[in-house]
């Protein structure tokens, strides 16, 4: 039997109200840390491993673009999900086309929020085994 673990999210969110909201959802059932700047997230970053970030689409310094390439360039494994108050389609393309794991956007249910998290644990597993997988590989 696989025992599940509690997931390790990352939070980079600089409005309070919204950050609240989904602190709330998420608490009881994450280890959540919050960054308030991308600089903070970095050294997040450098301190723990982490499952997921979910960082605002509106972020007072920096934007989520930069955010998402740090990641991407310096954690491939771990995944990020926008999270928006004004998502639409377009919004969801373009945050989906730039590399992101996925958009959220309020209101936050309980089992969207669960199932999005649960949904990203399994794609990084899976994404890290694969990894492992082709280190192992020897070339001939």
């Amino acid at each position: 039997m696989k025992v599940l673990r509690v997931p390790k999210v990352l939070v980079l969110m600089c409005d309070t109200d919204q950050r609240a909201i989904l602190q709330k959802v998420l608490e009881p059932h994450a280890d959540l840390t919050c960054a308030y700047t991308p600089e903070e997230m970095s050294e997040q970053l450098e301190r723990a491993s982490y499952d997921a970030v979910f960082c605002a689409r509106s972020l007072s310094m920096g934007s989520w673009r930069e955010v998402l390439e740090k990641v991407r360039q310096f954690y491939p494994h771990l995944l990020v999900i926008i999270v928006s108050r004004t998502a639409d389609e377009k919004e969801w393309l373009e945050v989906l086309e730039a590399g992101a794991f996925d958009l959220l956007s309020p209101p936050y249910y309980e089992r969207v929020l669960l199932s999005m998290l649960e949904h990203a644990m399994v794609s990084h597993d899976a994404r890290v085994a694969r990894e492992g997988e082709f280190s192992n590989v020897k070339v001939s």
